[in-house]
């Protein structure tokens, strides 16, 4: 009976081996192939874009139709580009300048046999990294340059739409360019800052570049940084409970004032914030009545330039729990005046991937632990204390109730005397 059984169990694996080997020969063969060669795409209009055409068209009739390509040539070489066969039209991007050009058209069918060629005659209006170019605007800041420029062509969320913006500071003594900042944009509208620099004469150079290697033409001026200094933490003083709390507008709640965001335990106290280590952090009390208060004393008047947050890495990772999501920065000579203090910074926390809460891409990641950085209003008045109003947090985007953690705050500006 165990020889019997044996024979039929082999027979069966073997079967089944056969039947398996047969399956995978057959993945590699077209799901249809009735040996058909598709027409041509007929109909052709082109409506030439921004560094680019839009190439419109009537699909053969064929059923094995799976895609219609596009050969052409870029700065790098012949490329192609692929429409799917549920759209009648394709879209070529990535040209560098507005010569006419030749593309040619395709139907491919499932079993990648291709349709007699279709030629046709586009000629791109300007790329955006002439048009980026173009709007560049450069003036001084504190500890170094700003940098606003448009991209009027940019589509939110796409790759294509993405500008390399190279900062380059001549050198003298090497008699050459040296490059000292890169920035990534996607956005119609942009700023940043090149920071770090002396409050001394530079020669800059500013140019534009594309995802394609297209690039602009280099734009050179001269400016003088604004002199700041980083703040001496050592004068940072807490002053909670030491002043009457301003009412800037009752809770929503309890539409009583503002209450001071105390320590959550003697483990996380608010000199955490300025202790110069990133790795510890200040907490809140949880199940705060948003806003709350922070008040702190900066030890001398100062003309406030900019500030640079580190955010507590919890579970979740950055932008989660009690990182700061909304605030607002209140500044007063007087603070035994509660009608003193003045707004001098508002801010909402943007994550730069755009991903949900708990979820963090690789850039959020390094940005976050890098520190993020933010400007005071430039025609804030020089102020010795400052507070925080913590409006709400990652774990409760406008919400009603919550708590603020941060692992270090530092501060740049010109001290009075």
């Amino acid at each position: 009976m165990k020889i019997k059984y044996l024979a039929k169990l082999l027979i069966l694996l073997s079967v089944l081996a056969t039947g398996s080997f047969s399956c995978s020969e057959d993945r590699f063969e077209p799901i249809e192939d009735d040996g058909s060669v598709p027409g041509p795409v007929h109909d052709v209009s082109v409506k030439n874009i921004a560094g680019g055409a839009q190439i419109t068209y009537a699909l053969p009739d064929n059923k094995n139709l799976l895609y219609i390509k596009a050969v052409y040539h870029l700065k790098q070489g012949e490329v192609e580009s692929k429409a799917s066969y549920l759209t009648n039209q394709i879209v070529l991007e990535g040209f560098g300048d507005e010569a006419e050009r030749e593309v040619i058209l395709y139907a491919v069918s499932r079993s990648e046999k291709l349709s007699a060629p279709v030629k046709v005659k586009i000629k791109p209006l300007r790329a955006p990294v002439f048009t980026v170019f173009n709007s560049l605007a450069l003036s001084e800041t504190f500890g170094g340059i700003v940098v606003n420029f448009e991209n009027p062509t940019a589509v939110s969320g796409s790759v294509n739409s993405n500008m390399v913006v190279g900062t380059l500071r001549w050198d003298e003594e090497l008699k050459e360019w040296v490059q000292i900042d890169t920035y990534y944009s996607g956005l119609t509208k942009d700023q940043f800052a090149v920071r770090g620099l002396e409050s001394k004469p530079y020669k800059f150079g500013v140019f534009i570049k594309d995802r394609w290697d297209n690039h602009s033409d280099t734009l050179e001026t001269e400016l003088t940084p604004i002199y700041e200094e980083e703040l001496d933490k050592k004068r940072w003083r807490d002053i909670r409970t030491r002043f009457a709390i301003p009412q800037v507008g009752a809770l929503p709640i309890s539409g009583n004032r503002m209450l001071e965001g105390v320590d959550y335990s003697g483990a996380y106290p608010i000199t955490n914030m300025w202790d110069g280590n990133v790795g510890n952090f200040f907490h809140t009390k949880s199940g705060f009545e948003l806003p709350i208060w922070i008040p702190f004393d900066l030890g001398v008047s100062v003309k406030l330039s900019r500030y640079k947050i580190w955010q507590r890495t919890v579970a979740g990772g950055y932008f989660s729990h009690g990182n700061p999501h909304e605030w607002e920065i209140w500044g007063t000579n007087t603070p035994e005046d509660p009608n003193s203090w003045v707004q001098i910074a508002h801010e909402i926390m943007v994550k730069p991937s755009g991903l949900p809460v708990g979820q963090n891409s690789a850039d959020d990641r390094s940005i976050a632990a890098a520190g993020q950085e933010y400007n005071f209003n430039i025609d804030a008045p020089a102020v010795r204390y400052l507070a925080w109003k913590h409006i709400d947090n990652w774990a409760s985007i406008r919400g009603e109730f919550g708590f603020l953690h941060m692992n270090e705050l530092t501060i740049w500006g010109q001290p009075g005397n």
